[in-house]
């Protein structure tokens, strides 16, 4: 939205429920993380199916984010959004009551598919109901939250597992309570800007163009391909090192449950002051590049010291890297997405839902491949090796332009200090 365009106050509103949604999708996403030994125990699987419990969400999205796309263009963000957040939170009350590993995989495919129908609408509301202006500051929030949700995830099972009598279906119980409670809020407040229509169709926008779909206008564009291969990379990374850090710290550091996950914690805790900051830093400089690439290699360090550092202090300093390069980055990719040449909302929720999609295939592949690999190669031996692919935010991102108001400043200080030396 142009900020000539009056701002509704009711945009905060939005706001807030996006914030709820956004810690709803990361709780049921990694639920499952810090009692996974305990289901793994309780269905009788190996670590490889266990494994698959989490990463069937990460296939879904893949996939669904680009059904959540197509639905986006035909009814609009907010009902695409209302669509997939109830049927997340239908399929995590339905965990509650599995008792077999078929059946409680049925039940996560539900929620994969709900989570992947709302990966694009967020970005095509922002752009809608927000400023120019106001975007790096409100993508910073929304993904922040995301991390308040990962926090919780570990913080909070813990002590909910103790307290319903060690029942892992509970757990996933309540949780699927609050994420429906979230799908009533919705409902009941969410609303369709009043300057957008039904399906949000950009015919005429783009020339030649006119009447194409927006998903296949997207995949078509360079900058977006490149973000979709460094996400892919990132989120192999980020899905194997949240999954498996709290087994790989009872197993490997002796660690008690509650232990395990008060330090894989540290992970989500430090993403959402690295999504805050990231944001801040690039509305304060205009520029998003230097919050990007740079970024990853934080990602890359640290995930080798929790890996092989036994130090609990040490082990903590190499997580807050790891929070650091996973969440830094994020306001900065999503808004110079939105600043690229003929962006509008339709084509930035085509564009969130492929490049995450190619992001949740690298999520989906890494827990499952990892847990295999890990039988014979050792846990230890995978997480070290698949670091690999976190070179590709590395390289990929570099080769992104820059988008932000500050890029002529940038430029110009650039070409002075060539001269100089």
């Amino acid at each position: 939205m142009s900020d000539r365009t009056p701002l509704s106050p009711y945009r905060w509103v939005i706001e807030l429920l996006l914030l709820l949604l956004l810690t709803a999708q990361s709780i049921t996403w990694l639920a499952p993380a810090p009692i996974l030994d305990e289901i793994k125990k309780g269905l009788a699987i190996s670590l490889g199916d266990a494994g698959l419990i989490i990463s069937i969400i990460a296939l879904c999205i893949g996939i669904f984010s680009i059904l959540g796309a197509i639905v986006l263009e035909r009814l609009g963000a907010l009902r695409c959004l209302q669509l997939g957040l109830w049927l997340m939170g239908i399929g995590e009350i339905a965990s509650g009551y599995a008792h077999t590993f078929s059946v409680l995989l049925i039940c996560r495919v539900v929620e994969g598919i709900g989570f992947g129908m709302i990966i694009a609408p967020p970005g095509a509301l922002t752009m809608q109901w927000f400023g120019e202006h106001e975007w790096p500051y409100i993508n910073m929030v929304n993904f922040a939250f995301g991390y308040v949700g990962l926090t919780a995830v570990f913080r909070v099972t813990p002590p909910l597992f103790a307290a319903v009598g060690s029942s892992w279906q509970s757990v996933l119980l309540y949780y699927g309570i609050a994420t429906a409670g979230v799908a009533l809020l919705w409902t009941v407040l969410g609303r369709q800007h009043a300057g957008s229509t039904v399906g949000e169709s950009h015919a005429g926008e783009s020339g030649d163009q006119a009447g194409g779909s927006a998903l296949i206008e997207v995949m078509k564009m360079r900058n977006v391909v490149l973000i979709a291969i460094g996400l892919f990379g990132g989120m192999w990374v980020f899905q194997l090192y949240t999954a498996f850090l709290p087994q790989y710290f009872r197993v490997f550091r002796g660690m008690s449950l509650e232990q395990a996950s008060l330090m894989t914690q540290v992970l989500p805790f430090t993403g959402f002051f690295a999504a805050v900051a990231g944001g801040i830093g690039t509305g304060r400089t205009g520029l998003r590049k230097p919050f990007t690439w740079p970024v990853a290699f934080a990602t890359l360090i640290g995930c080798i010291g929790a890996i092989v550092l036994s130090d609990p202090a040490l082990i903590r300093l190499s997580l807050v890297l790891v929070g650091i390069g996973a969440a830094g980055s994020l306001a900065a990719i999503t808004t110079l997405m939105m600043e690229l040449p003929d962006m509008n909302p339709t084509r930035v929720g085509a564009s969130q839902g492929f490049v995450w999609a190619v992001g949740y295939f690298g999520a989906f592949i890494s827990p499952v491949l990892g847990g295999k690999l890990a039988a014979s190669m050792g846990l230890r031996a995978v997480m070290l090796a698949f670091l690999v692919f976190q070179l590709l935010p590395i390289v990929t991102m570099y080769f992104l332009p820059e988008t932000g108001p500050g890029k002529t400043r940038y430029e110009i200080e650039a070409a002075e200090r060539a001269a100089i030396g």
